[in-house]
């Protein structure tokens, strides 16, 4: 029998999301400045100092695939000016509210590391693409287990029993283990936490554009936006990468061709998406080195 769900309707679990993981004063800040057109980088950067978590968000976007442009940045003023004043009004409210989930439980960890990965794989998805700017495509890869968090935040055991539940004997991913993980969130939560991190985006004021990529999927027609493609793509691809640890082989290629046919990638074949996701793996890893290197 199906335990009883631990939210009466998602509006619940939603509140509850906020009351245990508030944004802090800095995030609120940070959003005020950047909206304001008088406000100076020296201000915006003094902000995001205060609160160690916004500042490791801020680093790792800078130091990603998306905004990195030769050596490493490490300082906090140069990676806001590496993003750009535009692009840190899109991401502000996303980067305020993936802080807020920061944890030190190996889940959560887990989580925002794979996050990071799916944002350098949807940047070069969309990199040819005139459908949006190159801070947008990162965002959605980096923002799409954020319902995930929050689920893993009021509900902890019961989410890691889901995960748990859907992995086979051998801990292998696949499609069907996603369709299946799936089908147990909307038992447990009553919506996908696709669904629940799109409704938080939206409480939190983050661009209906990204709302709705991160809503999207996984079954997708070649007609659905890029966008929204490539972010499920990403999404079901980045477990795969870590489990392989980006090493190019048959099993690779062949569930990144599975998870290709289901979200509509035609853009690239297997072989190029092998060589893209690896390489999105590498440049992760990069960008965490980084954060670390200025955390010393």
């Amino acid at each position: 029998m199906q335990p009883k769900a631990p939210f009466a309707h998602l509006d619940e679990l939603l509140d509850r999301v906020v009351d245990i993981c508030p944004f802090p004063a800095a995030a609120r800040r940070l959003m005020s400045l950047v909206n304001d057109d008088s406000t100076s980088m020296d201000a915006i950067a003094s902000a995001v100092s205060c609160d160690p978590a916004l500042a490791t968000q801020v680093l790792r976007i800078a130091n990603s695939a998306a905004f990195r442009r030769g050596e490493r940045v490490s300082d906090l003023r140069r990676a806001l000016i590496a993003i750009g004043l535009q692009a840190l009004r899109d991401m502000a409210g996303a980067m305020a509210l993936l802080a807020t989930f920061a944890s030190p439980d190996e889940l959560s960890l887990d989580l925002h590391a794979r996050g990071a990965i799916a944002g350098s794989i949807v940047s070069s998805l969309m990199s040819n693409s005139p459908e949006s700017d190159r801070g947008v495509p990162f965002l959605c890869g980096l923002l799409c287990e954020i319902g995930a968090l929050a689920c893993l935040a009021v509900d902890g055991p019961g989410y890691v029993a889901i995960r748990t539940r859907t992995l086979s004997v051998s801990g292998a991913w696949s499609t069907a283990v996603a369709l299946a993980r799936e089908d147990l969130e909307l038992l447990r939560y009553g919506a996908t936490v696709r669904t629940i991190g799109a409704r938080l985006l939206r409480r939190h004021g983050v661009p209906e554009e990204i709302a709705r990529t991160i809503e999207a999927g996984p079954r997708l027609t070649p007609t659905a936006p890029r966008l929204h493609r490539a972010t499920a793509f990403a999404r079901l691809a980045t477990p795969v990468v870590v489990q392989t640890r980006g090493r190019l082989d048959s099993t690779l290629s062949i569930q990144l061709g599975e998870v290709a046919r289901l979200t509509s990638i035609t853009e690239l074949t297997t072989s190029q998406l092998e060589r893209t996701c690896t390489a999105a793996a590498v440049n992760a890893e990069r960008s965490l080195r980084a954060v670390r290197a200025a955390d010393a």
